[in-house]
């Protein structure tokens, strides 16, 4: 029987295939790949370099061979697998740069269609904001070509469209073509704006009065000149009618002067005319009186002691004229007034004139007011002595003197406890005033309220009068805030 025998088929492959067989088990596995590819290629180079049948086939020149390619085979492998990591980032870095610009430019896009979108946006606010001013205004250039207007210009002007204005030379449309040139120059020489109140072209032939204010708006195209135009026809035909009106009321403050001067030269002489007749009634009367008093009877000496009373009572009306025409005319003095000192005094004389009277007065302290020291201590005296003549019946009277706040302003009282009047006369003065002209017990009185009242009027205030059983009150004021005093003192 033929024994089989195995030859083993040696098939012999070249150092630089083998190595070139790394380099591509590196590239397509990767690194370990081929340094796996690098022991069984130094493997096999060792196996082929050994000599069959001898325990120790390898010469040195094999050994020294195989340790050569067994180190260069990896070293191959490990360079070849840097290589393609090196590589990999470097697409890999290549492509994430790529996707950043291809980001940066889908940004870029994006922004600029935003921009777009929002500066289209602010355009239209801009020409509806533009349009609907209630401002006229147009830019031109410094020859004087309209290069953009608004509606509203376009219908002050009363033109028919905005290409029509833009169309027409800018002095064209003032009524004197002089103001156009000169509000350029004037902004020309370093003034930020100019202007004027001026006449201005109007379609239907009328000229429009206008408040014309240009400035200078430097740009990339050049000076551009900014035209803002107002109508001002309301405000100028306001203006001629407040005119009017102050040329009125001037001419009747005149005609009130000339009354008043009139009203006090008549007054005085009414006062010069009667005083003679009723000195001489009185001088008659007292004569009578001291040479035929015990001739006659008791009813004759008291006819003729009331004449003589009535004389004096005529006098007295006739000082209250003099002192209402003297309070309605002249000029006033306006100071710090202390009215506390100034009613104490009046009723100091009051009381040395009627000593025998026991009136309680109270006055408040710190009462001042600002206005004409004269007219004031006039005002109370009328004031005190009105309440003083009404509580002359009583055997114990009161009298209170002080100040209130009524609407935000000091109002200042004379209160008395003597019994009042009849409601329907409270309130304005003139009420008052018809209640004590038929008063036997003060003559004069109307006459004194009266003078009261212009003063107080011309001070800029008010007088009234309250009412009750208890008696009678007196408020006026001054027309001054409730903080003017203190500022004044």
């Amino acid at each position: 029987m033929e024994v089989l025998s195995y030859t083993s088929l040696k098939v012999t492959v070249s150092p630089p295939i083998l190595i070139l067989a790394v380099v591509g088990a590196t590239f397509v596995g990767g690194l370990v790949d081929g340094l796996i590819a690098a022991g069984i290629t130094a493997w096999y180079y060792a196996y082929e370099l050994s000599s069959p049948g001898t325990t120790f086939p390898y010469t040195h020149e094999a050994l020294r061979r195989v340790l050569v390619f067994a180190c260069s085979a990896p070293a191959v492998a490990l360079m070849v697998g840097l290589l393609k990591q090196r590589a990999a980032r470097a697409t890999a870095e290549a492509a994430r740069k790529e996707r950043e610009s291809a980001d940066a430019v889908y940004t870029s896009l994006t922004w600029t269609r935003e921009a777009d979108r929002s500066g289209r946006e602010t355009e239209r606010r801009f020409r509806a904001f533009f349009d609907t001013s209630v401002v006229g205004v147009m830019h031109t250039l410094r020859e004087g070509r309209v290069i953009e207007c608004n509606q509203t210009l376009v219908d002050i002007l009363g033109c028919d469209s905005r290409e029509e204005l833009m169309s027409m030379e800018a002095d064209r449309l003032f009524e004197d073509p002089t103001e156009y040139n000169a509000l350029l120059t004037e902004v020309g020489r370093g003034s930020a704006r100019a202007e004027r109140d001026l006449a201005l072209w109007r379609r239907s032939g009328r000229p429009l009065w206008a408040r014309v204010l240009v400035r200078r708006l430097d740009g990339v195209k050049g000076a551009v000149f900014e035209w803002s135009v107002v109508d001002i026809a309301r405000e100028r035909l306001a203006d001629s009618r407040t005119a009017a009106l102050q040329a009125d009321l001037d001419r009747r403050q005149g005609e009130q002067r000339a009354l008043l001067q009139e009203l006090e030269g008549c007054a005085y002489a009414v006062a010069h005319d009667l005083r003679g007749p009723m000195r001489r009634l009185d001088e008659l009367s007292q004569a009578l009186l001291v040479g035929y008093g015990l001739k006659l009877d008791a009813a004759g000496r008291d006819h003729l002691t009331r004449l003589a009373a009535t004389s004096g009572a005529m006098e007295r009306l006739v000082q209250s004229l003099l002192e209402l025409a003297r309070s309605s005319g002249g000029d006033m003095r306006r100071n710090a007034v202390d009215l506390s000192a100034l009613a104490q005094d009046i009723v100091q004389t009051l009381r040395t004139r009627e000593p025998e009277r026991t009136v309680t007065v109270t006055i408040a302290r710190g009462l001042t007011a600002v206005g004409d020291p004269a007219l004031l201590r006039q005002a109370l005296t009328h004031l005190i002595g009105n309440a003083w003549a009404f509580t002359k019946g009583r055997s114990t009277a009161r009298i209170e003197i002080g100040e209130t706040e009524v609407e935000g302003c000091r109002a200042y009282m004379v209160r008395d406890d003597g019994g009042g009047f009849d409601r329907t006369y409270a309130g304005p003065l003139p009420g008052a005033i018809q209640r004590l002209r038929s008063a036997d017990e003060w003559p004069g009185a109307g006459l004194a309220l009266a003078t009261v009242q212009r003063i107080v009027q011309r001070h800029g205030g008010r007088i009234w009068s309250e009412t009750s059983s208890e008696g009678a009150a007196f408020y006026f004021t001054l027309g001054e805030a409730p903080g003017s005093l203190a500022a004044s003192a």
